[in-house]
């Protein structure tokens, strides 16, 4: 069984490039929560890679992890071209043109053809790379995402597990993003809010097939995924606000059945035994809970005063991660689990 707190082996990770740039053009418009310094967040990246690296987690980059199968598999090189419709020998550049997206505009006028380039949804959003599928017992299951800006990153993010020859599955109606899921051992919570919904998880049904899920539903629309206000760092503890966490009905499902309805404080904290490591909506907001889980109570987290709390009861790794989030998303939205132990 796959669990939250299992020991984190292999991550993919993409650094915030070009299309990063083009977002801050206009932040609100590509989901950013604010302008922030494109040099500094992609030093921060880096640091973030090392950090990992240094704990003995594998990196895959996505442009690099794609490159490298283009360069060793002609079939993949040919499903790349048909995507980007441009037929070129260089895997970096191909690489790019799928996270540009660029459109060529030809209009003749009299001093000739004039060609205009146009970057029709770029994908700014990448990096973080949490949100495009989830890492279940029954493997990888791609989502659908909920904005017109996102909703393209998958096809990038699949071509990524192919280049690893890892199989995956779909969900192939509703809305669902990874940010929603956590595993938990014996049992999956999901989170339905603002960016999955019902439909997307009654796909999720379908594909595990069984075992217990708690379906969790707030109605909090400044917090977009469920890890930006609760995350597990450990296999006896939370974090959370504990307001959220009382006022969010859980439905929990066994079987694909509905047998109860409770909340998610009363589900998590009296049903499973887990401690509440209670922090502010302020707090949260500043992504103290969007930390990553290493190891059972060993935590990557955001570099911010509310990490005191933290180090009561885990071993935090702080990385200065401020200008990252300004994109509207912590280590944990940076991250795509490939593998725990």
């Amino acid at each position: 069984m796959i669990a939250e707190w299992g020991k984190l082996r292999a991550v993919g990770m993409h650094k915030p490039g070009l299309e990063v740039m083009l977002g801050l053009l206009d932040p609100s418009s590509f989901l950013y929560e604010r302008q922030f310094n494109w040099s500094k967040a992609r030093r921060e990246h880096d640091n973030l890679r090392r950090v990992l690296k240094e704990e003995g987690v594998k990196i895959y980059r996505l442009r690099q992890t794609i490159v490298n199968k283009i360069r060793r598999d002609d079939r993949f090189r040919e499903k790349v071209i048909e995507k980007v419709g441009v037929n070129n020998d260089d895997p970096e550049f191909l690489v790019e043109l799928l996270i540009l997206r660029p459109i060529l505009g030809y209009e003749k006028r009299d001093k000739g053809t004039h060609l205009e380039v146009k970057l029709t949804d770029p994908l700014s959003n990448l990096y973080f790379m949490r949100d495009q599928q989830i890492t279940t017992e029954k493997g990888i299951i791609m989502g659908r995402m909920a904005t017109h800006q996102r909703e393209k990153e998958v096809e990038v993010m699949k071509l990524f597990w192919e280049a690893l020859n890892i199989k995956y599955k779909e969900i192939g109606r509703g809305k669902f993003e990874g940010g929603d899921f956590f595993p938990m051992g014996d049992f999956n919570l999901v989170g339905v809010g603002v960016r999955t919904d019902l439909e997307g998880v009654s796909e999720l049904f379908n594909i595990l097939n069984g075992g217990e899920i708690g379906i969790i539903h707030w109605n909090r629309e400044e917090f977009i995924h469920l890890d930006t206000f609760f995350n597990v760092g450990s296999s006896s503890s939370v974090v959370s606000v504990r307001s959220f966490m009382e006022e969010s009905r859980v439905a929990v499902y066994y079987d694909r059945k509905i047998i109860r309805e409770t909340t998610l404080y009363d589900y998590v904290v009296k049903e499973k035994g887990f401690n509440l490591i209670e922090v502010s909506v302020d707090e949260a907001k500043k992504y103290v809970t969007n930390f990553l889980t290493i190891d059972d109570g060993k935590i990557v987290s955001p570099k911010i005063s509310a990490n005191r709390k933290l180090e009561k009861e885990y071993d935090v790794i702080e990385v200065e991660v401020s200008n990252l989030t300004g994109g509207a998303g912590g280590i944990h939205c940076m991250t795509a689990v490939i593998r725990r132990d």
